[in-house]
């Protein structure tokens, strides 16, 4: 039996940075080193925006201190925001987490005991809640050592209830003392490394009460000697959270840093390690237009995703979410006869414009380009400084306002586009990037040996990916 091994024992392979797929490993592996340093007691928060990769980042570190031999555990806040006792969940943790990571029969039970008896009996805080009992009873290992605990002096839990004040102190001090102790324990009779990680996540998705709470816990309770906390949030939420019990006028960001001991931001994500990741590519039979600025380092696909992603400032999640949908789109159309000329650009807006902009998504048209464009603007070649709103204008009304085939007076059926505007001669565009952008479209839609895919064609193939997530 593997006596070391921890509660999510399935991340170990799953979440490593060596599989990190969006460039993380070096960050990870920095920051992990750092965190190993601190012996004294440390609480850093990991700040970052929802849907950046902060849980998948925290499930990598889990594995880099688990194989380094650092006890570590993961709490997950908000599946614990139900209860009134952050206390209590923070306790019934550590003590199940880690005792599923040593043997804890004979002699290592009485050591447990001895170790943390106190610290669940002297405190006031615990001793209030009789139903804690039950909580700790089915919070999963170390079932059996939890309730010894309990049932060892229950009359003392109660009456340490009734005291004062200055008792209540003397329990925070004797919390901090046999963590301690317990700490050294881990170190000396299993020889585990310390710090012990304690890896704290989705606090900003919680109870605005609840989250200063736990954070309170964290700070008075546990922030003690060879123990290090590492708590993950959307800082600039944690500050609205903050806010909306103490007022708007409440700065929230000097009370939290009487929290924290430092501050890490989780860096943004290596796209093109994402991109490569999903290794994109079309078939042979698939025909991507328009061409990307020469000065583009990488392919058309990898070009207009990364605009995409600015332009509508997309999070990690997301962005893995569209990709999955795009490569599907892909493979869909490779799958039909012939030759098929895709706008790459006009493809990843309907992908995004289905679950950002569905009102844009479902009123594109004929009649209707909607080839203007309402967000941010932003240069995306600064050689020429063309604009993020000119590429959108031009693509949209090209891939919209023509039909695909009509009859010609011999009664066969040949190709034949109409534009809203008609497509203008190369020497009518001043932009270097337009122009070269403008000659792939021609190249694409004046080719009768293309099937030409327009906006009715990616509206219903980006319906039919919506059942993807």
């Amino acid at each position: 039996m593997d006596d070391t091994a921890p509660k999510y024992s399935e991340w170990l392979s799953e979440y490593t940075f060596d599989n990190c797929a969006v460039g993380r490993k070096a960050y990870g592996e920095f920051l992990a080193s750092f965190l190993a340093e601190e012996k004294d007691g440390f609480v850093l928060n990991l700040n970052g925006k929802w849907g950046t990769g902060k849980t998948e980042f925290l499930k990598r570190l889990y594995t880099h201190f688990h194989n380094a031999n650092h006890p570590v555990i993961y709490i997950d806040a908000w599946e614990s925001d139900f209860t009134d006792n952050p206390l209590l969940v923070v306790a019934s943790e550590l003590i199940n987490q880690l005792s599923g990571q040593l043997t804890v029969d004979g002699s290592d039970l009485d050591k447990l005991k001895e170790f943390l008896g106190k610290f669940l009996k002297g405190s006031a805080i615990l001793a209030g809640s009789m139903a804690g009992k039950y909580f700790l009873d089915d919070a999963g290992g170390g079932r059996e050592f939890v309730k010894a605990l309990y049932e060892s002096s229950p009359k003392a839990l109660l009456d340490t209830l009734k005291k004062g004040y200055s008792e209540q102190v003397t329990a925070v001090k004797e919390v901090r003392t046999q963590l301690e102790h317990f700490a050294k324990a881990l170190e000396k009779v299993h020889s585990r490394k310390l710090p012990v990680m304690v890896l704290v996540d989705e606090l900003d998705r919680c109870r605005p009460n609840y989250a200063i709470e736990m954070l309170e816990v964290i700070k008075h309770f546990f922030n003690t000697k060879h123990f290090v906390f590492v708590v993950a949030t959307d800082t600039e939420q944690l500050q609205n959270s903050i806010n909306a019990v103490y007022g708007e006028k409440f700065d929230s960001s000097v009370y939290l840093r009487r929290f924290f001991n430092r501050k890490a931001e989780l860096k943004a994500p290596n796209l093109d390690a994402l991109l490569d990741k999903h290794n994109l590519g079309v078939s042979a039979n698939v025909s991507l237009y328009p061409n990307a600025p020469i000065s583009a380092q990488r392919g058309n696909m990898s070009y207009y995703v990364r605009l995409i992603v600015q332009a509508y400032n997309l999070d990690l999640r997301t962005l893995d979410q569209l990709i999955a949908k795009l490569e599907s789109c892909l493979r869909v159309i490779a799958k039909r006869e012939g030759v098929h000329s895709v706008n790459i650009f006009a493809l990843l807006i309907a992908i995004v414009e289905f679950e950002e902009t569905p009102i844009t998504f479902k009123n594109r048209g004929d009649n209707n380009p909607i080839e203007k464009w309402h967000g941010d603007d932003f240069v995306i070649n600064a050689e020429d400084e063309v604009r993020f709103s000119e590429l959108y204008s031009f693509n949209m009304l090209h891939n919209v306002m023509h039909e695909r085939r009509v009859e010609n007076p011999y009664g066969d059926k040949v190709k034949k586009l109409f534009y809203y505007t008609g497509l203008r001669q190369n020497g009518d565009i001043s932009s270097p990037t337009l122009r070269n952008m403008h000659t792939s479209i021609k190249r694409h839609l004046n080719d009768n040996d293309f099937t030409v895919w327009i906006w009715e064609d990616y509206r219903d193939l980006v319906k039919l990916s919506h059942s993807l997530s």
